[in-house]
């Protein structure tokens, strides 16, 4: 890899904390006023508005692709910040395996009980995506 073109940071990936999770249920409070806010100003009109769409080289189960840079060792298996933009407003997380393949999961409670930090939660995604 020619490193002119292909970056090497690592700051793209963040670990998923409590504080990420505030963060985006901020932007979905954000994002229903300003809705409601369209709602009221144009009842008439049908306001189109710029929809997202996930991008299909973050897409679950498949591989980080190298633009990202090298996934740190102490990342590897660990909750972490979706940095596809689509996602900045729905509670999901990524974890990202050796093989570098994207798992995403939800930051709703699990079974209405285990939370996205509950250790036995953690200990199951770790199991799951085999790292």
């Amino acid at each position: 890899m020619d490193p002119m073109f292909w970056s090497s940071k690592t700051d793209s990936f963040r670990r998923f904390t409590p504080e990420s999770l505030a963060a985006i249920e901020q932007r979905i409070k954000e994002k229903k006023l300003q809705q409601e806010k369209v709602k009221g100003k144009n009842k008439d009109q049908g306001a189109e508005e710029n929809k997202l769409t996930p991008q299909l080289d973050l897409k679950s189960c498949k591989k980080l692709p190298s633009l990202y840079g090298d996934l740190p060792a102490e990342l590897i298996g660990e909750p972490l910040e979706d940095f596809d933009p689509y996602y900045s407003d729905h509670k999901t997380f990524m974890v990202i395996n050796k093989e570098r393949t994207i798992f995403r999961f939800t930051a709703a409670h699990a079974l209405f009980i285990f939370g996205p930090f509950n250790p036995i939660r953690k200990m199951a995604i770790k199991i799951l995506i085999n790292s």
